[in-house]
């Protein structure tokens, strides 16, 4: 319970933070945040109802249990943590792609690729059944490779807090941005990732550390229309977004978006 309160609290203090940073300093206006707005934080409760508030405990629990396979459990405490947290950004990473390049699993992710302007409340814009995925898929992780609680709890709370700020709508200066992308995702890099270009939407997949896109091959520094021009906004679409919530919840079960339209 200590945990959850911990999450909770931390989840506010960030969200606040960063509102405040996007409102203060914006990268540019926001034209539609309240349609969008209100369909994200929908999503959020949806989420919240369905999973969030059992996802401390469930992914506590597995942590738990006895693991087929230990190989942290040698290590030193404080070793095991930072090999647990290194190893579940990179399992986050590939399911990221994942759900990029498997269809059926696209057909749920391009619930948060809808978004049509990207903010703080980008990074809560999922369909639940994507959200339920995401639980079985760390659960699975956690129990395999024997993760401690301990680093449970603060990959979750990196976790989001890292994506709620790679999403947010702020210009970070070059001096400060570009050093920092060594190490971590930042806003910019992020964006990219939400291009309507189908080619750029497909890179820059991480959440927290940058490396996986580098290691992997699917960095990419700058989109080719530039971060100013960059249409934010489901893949091969020109200027589609959401008009209900409705749709975004039918949106995996759409065999075609109605209105999509192709980009150039």
């Amino acid at each position: 319970m200590i945990d959850y309160h911990l999450r909770i609290l931390l989840f506010l203090l960030f969200v606040s933070v960063l509102l405040s940073w996007q409102y203060l300093l914006p990268r540019k206006p926001l034209q539609q945040w309240r349609i969008r707005w209100r369909h994200n934080v929908s999503l959020l409760v949806i989420d919240a109802l369905l999973v969030r508030l059992l996802q401390p405990l469930l992914l506590t629990g597995v942590a738990l249990l006895p693991s087929p396979f230990t190989p942290l459990a040698s290590l030193p405490n404080l070793l095991a943590i930072a090999f647990s947290l290194i190893l579940l950004d990179f399992i986050i990473y590939w399911q990221h792609r994942l759900f990029h390049k498997i269809p059926w699993l696209w057909r749920l992710h391009r619930v948060h690729h809808s978004d049509p302007e990207l903010d703080t409340t980008s990074a809560v814009r999922f369909h639940p059944i994507e959200i339920l995925l995401s639980l079985v898929i760390k659960a699975l992780a956690i129990w395999l490779f024997g993760i401690a609680a301990a680093a449970v709890l603060i990959f979750d709370i990196l976790l989001n807090s890292l994506a709620m700020f790679n999403h947010t709508n702020i210009n970070l200066p070059k001096s400060i941005e570009r050093p920092l992308r060594w190490l971590i995702v930042t806003p910019a890099m992020h964006r990219i990732h939400h291009s309507r270009i189908q080619e750029e939407a497909n890179r820059n997949f991480g959440f927290c550390l940058s490396l996986w896109d580098r290691c992997c091959k699917s960095y990419l520094a700058d989109s080719q229309h530039g971060d100013k021009q960059l249409n934010i906004g489901l893949p091969q679409t020109t200027a589609y977004a959401p008009k209900s919530l409705l749709e975004l919840l039918n949106m995996p079960f759409s065999l075609h978006i109605k209105g999509k339209g192709r980009s150039s």
